[in-house]
């Protein structure tokens, strides 16, 4: 009896570590593709949820994550995005634009403050405008390196936080991932219905 026991906790182990690297496997099996610039058209990406839009190259890709995100993509990290989520790859996705929706309260808070409340490590912090709504630019070095831009619907109960990871070089951030299509998601949203 104490020898099948043993089988059995031998088996049992065996497949742990089966089941482990099978998923190192399948992250190996995931493309790793170099960045693709992005193409000169544009194409719109609507989230209707939230009543916004904006534009992002016609070559790139845009990923619903969770039911409050939009995280942006160059083709080939896409096809790697979507390798992951296929796999069910351990991982974190590939760094990508992203667009957060957070239910907020804010009162009388304004934008900087609510920012500067949910990320103490916040610096270089920049008043300016997104879709005609008073924002906030900043760094952040919380998980990485990364700019954001927060803003309010005009409703005030959602905060949008735009932010993309910042390249680094010798572990210092040096340009904004993808910097010119963080700009023309920025520089085209827009609220309404539609």
């Amino acid at each position: 009896m104490m020898k099948f026991k043993t089988i059995l906790l031998g088996a049992a182990l065996a497949s742990v570590t089966l089941f482990a690297s099978s998923n190192l496997v399948q992250a190996q099996v995931c493309p790793n593709i170099a960045e693709v610039p992005p193409a000169k058209q544009t194409r719109i990406i609507r989230n209707d949820s939230y009543g916004y839009r904006f534009s992002i190259p016609q070559n790139y890709r845009a990923m619903a994550f969770r039911s409050n995100a939009v995280l942006v993509f160059d083709p080939g990290t896409f096809e790697t995005a979507q390798c992951y989520v296929r796999n069910r790859v351990p991982t974190e996705l590939p760094s990508s634009i992203s667009v957060y929706t957070t239910p907020v309260n804010p009162g009388n808070r304004s934008v900087a403050d609510l920012v500067r409340q949910n990320n103490p490590t916040i610096e270089k912090i920049e008043n300016t405008r997104v879709a005609n709504q008073t924002a906030v630019s900043y760094t952040s070095n919380a998980l990485g390196y990364q700019r954001g831009v927060a803003f309010f619907t005009p409703d005030r109960r959602y905060m949008i936080t735009v932010s993309a990871p910042f390249n680094l070089e010798q572990g210092r951030p040096t340009t904004i991932l993808n910097k010119e299509v963080f700009d023309t998601v920025l520089s085209s949203f827009t609220f309404g219905r539609s």
